[in-house]
């Protein structure tokens, strides 16, 4: 009776990490499972597939996370290339824009180029490069 009072004391206390964060990185998840072997009944323990399984997963978020850290580093790497670069762009009001990148911004971990000092535009909305 007490594993099942403590199992439902977790549980508010995960839903309120994912109401307040609505992404698990993988600290949430090791966090998650073991609070769910520790309250587990010992008389009917977590089976091993189900425990393969969830290693399984936590691996899966483990390489996400990699590949995701990787392209932002692809992405930082494209847009500081392009500094002194003729590019052509879609602008800020979606007008066509042209000019040499002068400087680039990071916001958010998001490239952004400064066109001609004074025009901040996407790396995602650069249509050319010269």
């Amino acid at each position: 009776m007490n594993v099942s009072a403590s199992a439902s004391v977790n549980v508010d206390t995960t839903s309120t990490i994912v109401g307040t964060n609505s992404q698990l990185d993988e600290e949430d998840f090791l966090m998650l499972l073991i609070t769910e072997l520790s309250n587990q009944d010992p008389l009917a323990p977590l089976d091993d597939s189900e425990f393969i399984a969830q290693m399984a997963q936590l691996n899966t978020l483990s390489e996400t996370i990699q590949v995701n850290e990787n392209l932002q580093t692809v992405q930082m790497l494209q847009a500081t290339s392009l500094v002194g670069h003729e590019v052509q762009a879609i602008g800020p009001n979606g007008e066509q824009v042209e000019g040499t990148v002068t400087e680039v911004w990071f916001i958010d971990s998001q490239p952004y180029l400064v066109i001609d000092n004074d025009i901040v535009v996407s790396l995602d909305y650069v249509a050319t490069i010269a």
